[in-house]
């Protein structure tokens, strides 16, 4: 396994690719846990959106800010990860890592809002994890579409 940017920084390639694993993979998580919601009424798409705890940010915003605010995150996310596959090219291993290290914002998120989730709820934490697999697996497939393509600028070995 090389050093995390000895292969230089990603390329702007590289940066489209992460941005679009973070943006599918963003989309799909925040649509099941939005699903789940709706079906359970367990409240995990509020605590996926919730930004209660930033002083700055009115308390009433509109879904699509918020819904907005979290997929900034997971485009982050996505940079991260390609950037990552880049140096052990383990595209399953992780997006597996990076999904499930992600669900561990429940906790501090449970205990910063009073509208999500309490941190002791079982059921919502089962979602919450369930999601964030999915998340994982969705990063996971996006890494295979890059490392399989064809066109070597595109591949994790540039």
């Amino acid at each position: 396994m090389t050093p995390f940017f000895q292969k230089g920084w990603p390329t702007s390639q590289h940066c489209l690719f992460g941005i679009a694993a973070g943006l599918f993979s963003g989309i799909l998580l925040g649509s099941y846990l939005k699903a789940v919601q709706f079906l359970t009424e367990q409240r995990v798409y509020d605590l996926l959106l919730n930004v209660d705890f930033v002083p700055f940010l009115p308390t009433d915003m509109p879904e699509w800010i918020e819904f907005s605010f979290h997929l900034i995150v997971s485009l982050i996310i996505g940079i991260l990860y390609v950037a990552w596959t880049r140096t052990n090219h383990h595209p399953w291993r992780n997006g597996l890592w990076l999904g499930m290290l992600s669900s561990l914002l429940f906790f501090p998120l449970s205990l910063l809002s009073e509208r999500v989730p309490s941190v002791t709820d079982g059921i919502a934490l089962l979602w919450w994890l369930s999601g964030h697999l999915l998340y994982g697996i969705m990063l996971g497939i996006c890494g295979l579409f890059i490392s399989r393509t064809k066109n070597p600028r595109h591949s994790y070995e540039n």
